[in-house]
């Protein structure tokens, strides 16, 4: 966890990256924060309502929250809740006195240390509840997407509208709104760095202004087209409420009034509130503490705290609740941001280019914003989704699925009750106890910690699921550091995902923030219905699966040279952690691993890996085949690819290329701490060698090499290919290695 002296010192070393990641997320979150106004139907005096939480959350949160690296600001997810809130409480005043109590809720959470409740929601009803906001979000704001209006329906009724809404679609208006849906769809799978490094909501912006412009001027605001005249984009399709020229207090800022605090209604919508913003901010604190380059780890407590006081600061000046996002934290990571300078960098430019730019942000089409919201939407209940929640056993995907379609049949606050119901269901049948047993089990869960040589023996009996975490928290808080425990689950009758997620992800917090170890044992009898570690273990369902043509094309490659092949999942992926390029790129699993070694002394494998970019639902992700050659030497860590425009441009701003030899240098960046040592080991004949065979990207981290070519899982021949190169790069790595160093 960092402390103040060294955010100081880490702003000062990372302030350039901060700024160009600041200045990168403010664009994204200009149109972000005006289109969730504009989404959730607010009358015009609160279409800044976005713009103000994004300000707060970079300005005010920054100095008092304890994430590094996440952007705070309004969500897409609270889109469903304030479109109902606004139906029950009528008066956009009474919205803003709910986000306020629903603050002071979360900054009181927060203070009394509490963050731990949250494990009391299983994570796939938790996953469960954000696919339903992501359909909430897609169904709500695709019809205005398509120059569409509706009238007031229930969110079931406007997804099973959508159909008639694309036969009455505006052709225009459409054609801004695919070809945005069109820029977000393709963005990632791009491979040109400049392309990639801005981001896909301000190609989207740059694009949707001068087509929407073309179409105003050609059209004269109206199109007769299939026989119909159609208005192209009539100002209340501008997404942007201009501020009052003379600044008056009272025209720019909605205060709260709390004149319906006492009425059941208006509690249900500020629990609503609570929880979805709760949820979120300490999910996606999680996540980013994954991809935090510099491997921090957050205070959830203190983060929820800061959330709570940023959320009354905005609804008292007429602004939304305040979140850690994960999306635009994504895109933060991406471009480069080391501390809370970005998120404060993020805010203040927001601040400015309203003052500066009000004139050309109402340009933007309301069309090419519903597209962001309604990508946003996709991607929160993407077929991944249930895809993933499927590799976790069958109990995962249908709890996911019943939590789902139970929020959009009902509310949030029922359905994510019935979801932990049904989870409570599953667990019941699956351990083949008698209700009473199980529920006796569930109200007083069995836990026996006993002292045993040199570790603690923690024993679990009956259920273990997330019911007990709560009680297990205390439990491992008395655990003194360099210490060593083992999780004994032999005589547990059933254990389920979340429990198992949560002491893999404490055992690897202890591990590494404590310098203590820990062992899980007595699983070995259990028998799971997926491959995912943390599946429910309980009863057996072990179905078999063919090879692949190409798994079957590896297994015979590997067997010809006598080497091992296993295509299982292989969800251990701790080993390849340690190597930059994943340091912010999460791995998933793996697959297909060829394994061999060359020279018969180094060991190498040839995996297909399947790894995210960001988190959460701003991840993409991606499967591509990789070579891993690991060495008993010292090899200086670098980065080494082939050197493009926009590589150059960059390298300008942060610095970080290393000048080798003027001819190998305009071709090729090579990047590394210790300059010295990287200059060294390239000689002259390892400089031939890559320039001759220039296709692979290669890098070296403590002592393990990485070499791949494509963001893709590659052919068998390819696979070939690789290994025969690895081979040849195997050769020169030991020719530098042993050459003398009078003259690094």
């Amino acid at each position: 966890m960092s402390t103040p002296n060294s955010n100081i010192t880490n702003i000062k070393q990372y302030w350039r990256k901060d700024v160009l990641a600041g200045f990168s997320v403010s664009l994204v979150a200009l149109p972000l924060s005006l289109g969730i106004a504009i989404a959730m139907n607010l009358p015009p005096e609160a279409l800044l309502a976005g713009i103000f939480a994004a300000i707060v959350g970079g300005v005010f949160t920054s100095f008092i929250r304890s994430g590094n690296v996440s952007i705070n600001g309004p969500s897409p997810a609270l889109i469903g809740i304030v479109v109902s809130g606004m139906s029950v409480l009528g008066a956009w005043e009474h919205m803003l006195a709910a986000f306020i109590c629903a603050g002071v809720l979360q900054a009181i959470f927060g203070t009394f240390k509490l963050g731990g409740l949250a494990d009391f929601i299983p994570s796939s009803v938790v996953q469960g509840m954000m696919a339903a906001i992501g359909v909430i979000i897609l169904a709500g704001q695709i019809h205005p997407g398509l120059g569409v209006e509706i009238g007031k329906m229930n969110d079931f009724s406007k997804l099973i509208s959508i159909p008639k809404s694309i036969a009455n679609m505006n052709p225009l208006i459409a054609v801004i709104f695919f070809n945005s849906l069109l820029i977000l769809a393709i963005h990632p799978q791009v491979t040109n760095r400049f392309i990639k490094y801005i981001p896909a909501p301000i190609w989207l912006v740059i694009l949707a202004i001068p087509l929407y412009m073309f179409f105003q001027f050609t059209t004269g605001g109206e199109a007769n087209i299939f026989g119909k005249k159609h208005a192209l984009i009539p100002i209340k399709d501008l997404i942007y409420f201009p501020l009052p020229t003379n600044l008056n207090v009272s025209e720019i800022f909605t205060f709260p009034s709390f004149r319906k605090i006492g009425k059941l209604n208006f509690w249900l919508v500020v629990i609503s509130v609570f929880l979805v913003s709760t949820i979120e901010t300490l999910g996606s604190a999680k996540a980013i503490d994954n991809i935090d380059p510099l491997k921090r780890k957050t205070n959830l407590n203190k983060d929820v705290t800061a959330m709570g006081l940023s959320t009354i600061l905005s609804g008292f000046i007429g602004g939304l609740p305040i979140i850690a996002v994960i999306a635009r934290s994504s895109v933060n990571i991406n471009h480069g941001a080391m501390t809370r300078l970005s998120n404060f960098v993020h805010g203040a430019l927001i601040l400015l280019f309203v003052f500066l730019l009000s004139d050309y942000i109402m340009l933007v089409p309301k069309a090419a914003l519903m597209a962001i919201l309604v990508f946003t939407g996709y991607r929160l209940a993407s077929p991944k989704v249930f895809k993933d929640a499927g590799l976790k056993g069958y109990e995962q995907f249908l709890i996911l699925t019943i939590t789902l379609v139970s929020t959009l049949m009902t509310d949030l606050n029922r359905g994510i009750l019935i979801g932990i119901l049904f989870t409570l269901v599953i667990h019941l049948v699956r351990s083949h106890l008698t209700a009473k047993l199980f529920f006796k089990y569930l109200s007083r869960p069995n836990f026996n910690m006993t002292r045993i040589d040199d570790h603690y023996h923690l024993k679990v009996k009956g259920i273990a699921n997330f019911v007990s975490i709560i009680k297990l928290r205390k439990l491992l808080a008395e655990i003194p550091e360099n210490d060593q425990i083992v999780f004994d689950f032999s005589r547990t009758r059933l254990i389920d995902f979340s429990m198992l997620e949560f002491v893999s992800s404490w055992g690897k917090d202890y591990q590494n923030d404590q310098n203590g170890k820990y062992e899980i044992v007595g699983l070995d009898e259990h028998l799971t219905t997926g491959s995912h570690p943390y599946t429910i273990h309980a009863l057996p369902q072990s179905v078999g699966k063919p090879l692949s043509k190409r798994q079957s094309q590896l297994r015979e490659y590997a067997f010809k040279n006598s080497w091992k092949f296993e295509h299982e999942i292989n969800w251990n992926t701790d080993y390849l952690k340690s190597n930059k390029f994943f340091e912010t790129r999460p791995i998933e699993y793996l697959k297909n691993r060829v394994i061999g070694s060359y020279q018969n002394i180094i060991p190498w494998e040839i995996v297909d890996i399947t790894f995210d970019e960001g988190a959460l639902m701003a991840a993409e992700v991606h499967n591509m085949t990789m070579l891993s050659i690991r060495f008993n030497e010292n090899v200086p860590d670098f980065e080494l690819d082939k050197e493009r425009i926009f590589s150059r441009l960059l390298d300008l701003a942060i610095k970080e290329d290393i000048s080798i030899e003027e001819g190998f240098s305009s071709r090729f960046s090579v990047k590394g701490e210790n300059k010295d040592e990287v200059r060294w080991f390239f000689s002259k004949e390892l400089r031939d060698f890559v320039n001759q065979n220039d296709k692979y990207h290669i890098e070296s981290s403590n002592n393990v090499i990485l070499v791949f070519r494509y963001f893709r899982v590659m052919s068998v021949t390819e696979v070939k290919e690789l290994v025969h190169f690895g081979d040849k790069l195997t050769n020169q790595f030991h020719k530098c290695l042993n050459k003398p160093k009078e003259n690094p």
